[in-house]
């Protein structure tokens, strides 16, 4: 696990990982043969660059506004990625395996966030790192509740 020595090196390490995610969304896009997968490739960059803009604005200071504006409902986590083989973004990937992988990385971010979280004693800071969290699992969720409309209704 990366060490940080305060927030605003966990803040800029997350934009940095969010800038990473989309530039990899964007760069498979371009090679991927499929429309609907270039197409959905193309909407996560930019919910990445939305991403990228919050914390951006939470690094600004504007931590409670960010905060609030996150609050939402619990979202469930269908866990259906966690359990399937898979995943790629290969020029010849399917809408199964962007999904799958995207999942997977949606994953990534939600321990991270959830791991930083834990380290830390400030409330405000563990409330930033939650939103952060659980912004990541809704992001999983849409995906897999994609998965689940798409690729399981043809079983």
């Amino acid at each position: 696990m990366e060490q940080f020595n305060n927030i605003e090196a966990v803040l800029k390490r997350a934009i940095q990982l969010e800038v990473e995610a989309m530039t990899l969304y964007s760069s498979a896009a371009q090679t991927v043969k499929d429309d609907a997968v270039r197409q959905r490739l193309e909407e996560m960059a930019a919910q990445e660059r939305g991403h990228k803009a919050k914390l951006e604005d939470v690094l600004s200071g504007n931590v409670r506004w960010a905060i609030r504006r996150s609050k939402a409902e619990p979202v469930t986590d269908l866990r259906l990625s966690d359990h399937l083989v898979g995943g790629s973004l290969e020029p010849n990937a399917d809408y199964q395996d962007v999904l799958l992988f995207a999942a997977r990385r949606e994953k990534a971010a939600h321990e991270f966030y959830k791991a930083m979280g834990e380290m830390v004693d400030d409330k405000l800071t563990q409330n930033l790192f939650e939103m952060l969290a659980d912004e990541e699992l809704r992001h999983k969720y849409v995906l897999e509740k994609t998965y689940e409309e798409v690729v399981y209704k043809d079983f």
